[in-house]
């Protein structure tokens, strides 16, 4: 049996190959095929078997994916109390992020329509002061995008913390207020890689930390959800050497390699609703055009970096052009709650988005200033 012998069997949904599909979902046959047989069954008129033989398969040890579909179907006859009942005893059973995900974008939200308010912001901004604090004069759902790096746990002396801990909490504070104020469905770009302490002393060993790894639990905790990780390669050359101790001696456990990427990791805002509601408020546009340019195909942006004897830590002009590029629109509002000398919202405001910066270093923000664009709050 194939799968495509499967699903014609299940375009007859009057119930002529009901006894068919349940002898084949017997059978040992592969998950895909098995998945497919309970699609088909699904689809069946005859409530009453559909029922029957999900009340009694819904529990049994099986592959998650034959559940999904099983499941599946339940969502969509759920206006049937019977069916509605299995549903709430599988989602409490199971307690399974996927189904969970199915049953908001399936039941918990399907009497509300999606309304996209118009940002109220018009103009650049520039917000003096912590962005836990600052953030507070952004209206909900006003941002489109938004793109930044968090100060490194201890490697800069603007970014001096008394534990690992606090810092991580004050970084909660801020994204908190960073999912507030972003708009429903659209993305929160981080950039950041792990950073090793300097050792207080030649007697002792360094500390590194895996800030990427944190910094995901404490953005899902919020309530975004990963997408992907792509990949910034620089220049070897460009990086500090930390192999050099190894080369002298090739002693094993000694190995330490240079490290030449970044982590950009991409996150959505959760929602109950697919992307393309967040697309289509574009594309209806008449006169909305796609990006026609290179496109980068790979999650390995291979990307020089930038310098400067202002700051010890600036995006590259290229790496804001992709971020904007490909996770923003023109005429979008975008933030960047770590602003630095505001290179990203320079880049933006090039590329016909709105900027909305954060700084709280008054020599970052007179550069800032000085870029002539910024309205201050």
């Amino acid at each position: 049996m194939t799968l495509e012998n499967i699903k014609q069997l299940g375009k007859n949904e009057k119930g002529e190959n009901f006894d068919q599909l349940i002898e084949l979902y017997k059978e040992d046959v592969s998950v895909e095929l098995k998945r497919e047989i309970v699609s088909s069954i699904g689809r069946q008129k005859d409530d009453k078997k559909v029922y029957d033989f999900l009340k009694e398969n819904a529990f049994k040890k099986n592959y998650m994916d034959v559940i999904y579909q099983m499941f599946r179907t339940t969502l969509y006859k759920y206006n049937d109390e019977k069916f509605k009942d299995l549903c709430e005893q599988m989602r409490e059973y199971y307690n399974n992020e996927i189904m969970n995900k199915m049953y908001d974008y399936k039941i918990a939200n399907q009497n509300k329509k999606v309304i996209f308010k118009k940002s109220s912001i018009e103009k650049p901004l520039l917000l003096k002061g912590n962005s836990i604090h600052t953030l507070k004069n952004i209206n909900d759902q006003d941002i489109h995008l938004i793109f930044t790096s968090p100060p490194y746990y201890n490697a800069r002396e603007y970014s001096d913390y008394i534990n690992y801990e606090k810092y991580l909490n004050e970084l909660k504070k801020v994204f908190t207020e960073c999912y507030r104020v972003l708009e429903d469905g659209r993305f929160i770009i981080v950039d950041v890689s792990p950073v090793i302490t300097k050792r207080p002393g030649r007697e002792f060993e360094s500390i590194r930390y895996p800030i990427h790894f944190d910094l995901h639990r404490v953005l899902t905790d919020i309530g975004f959800y990963f997408v992907d990780e792509i990949i910034w390669e620089k220049p070897e050359p460009s990086v500090p050497n930390r192999i050099g101790g190894y080369m002298q001696t090739k002693n094993p456990l000694a190995y330490k390699p240079n490290c030449v990427t970044e982590s950009i990791m991409v996150y959505r805002k959760k929602c109950n609703f697919l992307l393309d509601k967040n697309i289509k408020k574009y594309t209806k546009n008449e006169n909305y055009k796609p990006n026609d340019d290179k496109i980068h195909t790979s999650n390995i942006w291979k990307i020089p970096p930038s310098s400067s004897r202002n700051h010890p830590a600036i995006f590259p002009d290229e790496l804001c052009k992709r971020i904007l590029k490909y996770y923003s629109f023109e005429g979008d509002v975008v933030l960047d709650p770590f602003a630095g000398i505001g290179t990203f919202g320079r880049v933006a405001y090039k590329m016909g988005r709105i900027p909305v910066m954060c700084e709280m270093n008054d020599t970052y923000i007179e550069m800032i200033e000085s870029e002539g664009i910024y309205d201050n709050i």
